[in-house]
Protein backbone atom coordinates (compact mmCIF):
# COMPACT_ATOMS: atom_id res chain seq x y z
CA UNK A 1 0.00 0.00 0.00
CA UNK A 2 1.45 3.55 -1.19
CA UNK A 3 1.57 5.86 1.79
CA UNK A 4 0.98 9.73 1.32
CA UNK A 5 4.20 11.60 1.84
CA UNK A 6 2.20 14.13 4.61
CA UNK A 7 1.67 10.91 6.33
CA UNK A 8 5.37 9.91 6.22
CA UNK A 9 6.51 13.76 7.29
CA UNK A 10 4.44 13.10 10.42
CA UNK A 11 5.80 10.22 11.02
CA UNK A 12 9.20 12.20 13.03
CA UNK A 13 9.84 10.02 15.64
CA UNK A 14 10.13 6.28 13.08
CA UNK A 15 13.94 4.80 13.81
CA UNK A 16 13.67 2.22 11.51
CA UNK A 17 13.37 4.27 8.45
CA UNK A 18 9.93 2.62 7.98
CA UNK A 19 11.39 -0.47 7.70
CA UNK A 20 7.61 -1.91 8.84
CA UNK A 21 6.49 -1.42 5.09
CA UNK A 22 8.73 -3.85 3.48
CA UNK A 23 9.35 -6.17 6.36
CA UNK A 24 6.50 -6.17 8.65
CA UNK A 25 9.36 -5.83 11.71
CA UNK A 26 10.11 -2.43 13.42
CA UNK A 27 13.62 -3.57 14.01
CA UNK A 28 14.19 -6.92 15.95
CA UNK A 29 10.37 -7.52 16.34
CA UNK A 30 7.33 -7.95 14.50
CA UNK A 31 5.09 -4.86 13.74
CA UNK A 32 2.51 -4.66 16.53
CA UNK A 33 -0.75 -6.06 16.34
CA UNK A 34 -3.97 -3.86 16.26
CA UNK A 35 -6.77 -4.94 18.51
CA UNK A 36 -9.12 -1.69 17.44
CA UNK A 37 -8.92 2.04 16.39
CA UNK A 38 -9.26 4.47 19.49
CA UNK A 39 -9.90 7.47 18.79
CA UNK A 40 -8.75 9.84 15.31
CA UNK A 41 -5.35 9.08 15.92
CA UNK A 42 -4.39 6.48 17.99
CA UNK A 43 -5.13 2.52 17.55
CA UNK A 44 -5.07 -0.36 20.53
CA UNK A 45 -2.69 -2.43 20.49
CA UNK A 46 -2.19 -6.68 21.34
CA UNK A 47 0.83 -6.45 23.26
CA UNK A 48 3.19 -9.65 23.69
CA UNK A 49 5.58 -8.33 25.85
CA UNK A 50 7.47 -5.01 27.24
CA UNK A 51 9.50 -2.94 24.49
CA UNK A 52 10.50 0.54 23.29
CA UNK A 53 8.80 2.64 20.83
CA UNK A 54 8.52 6.54 20.72
CA UNK A 55 4.41 6.08 19.40
CA UNK A 56 3.82 3.73 22.29
CA UNK A 57 1.83 5.26 24.97
CA UNK A 58 -0.16 3.44 27.74
CA UNK A 59 -3.97 4.52 28.95
CA UNK A 60 -5.22 2.67 31.54
CA UNK A 61 -4.89 -1.03 30.87
CA UNK A 62 -4.52 -0.23 27.25
CA UNK A 63 -1.18 0.10 24.84
CA UNK A 64 -1.58 2.60 22.14
CA UNK A 65 0.31 3.08 18.88
CA UNK A 66 -0.15 6.97 17.95
CA UNK A 67 2.30 6.44 14.67
CA UNK A 68 0.79 8.34 11.69
CA UNK A 69 1.81 5.52 9.26
CA UNK A 70 0.26 2.45 11.24
CA UNK A 71 -3.10 4.26 11.85
CA UNK A 72 -3.03 4.78 8.40
CA UNK A 73 -2.09 1.06 7.18
CA UNK A 74 -4.82 0.11 9.95
CA UNK A 75 -7.82 2.13 8.86
CA UNK A 76 -7.46 1.83 5.16
CA UNK A 77 -6.97 -2.16 5.59
CA UNK A 78 -9.68 -2.22 7.84
CA UNK A 79 -12.11 0.36 5.32
CA UNK A 80 -11.08 -2.39 2.06
CA UNK A 81 -11.56 -5.15 3.88
CA UNK A 82 -15.07 -4.48 4.48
Amino acid sequence: MEIPENVKRETTKCQHAFECLDTGYCGHEKRCEVEFAFGPEALGLKLRGPFSCPYHESFGDVSLCTCPVRYFLYTNNSRNAG
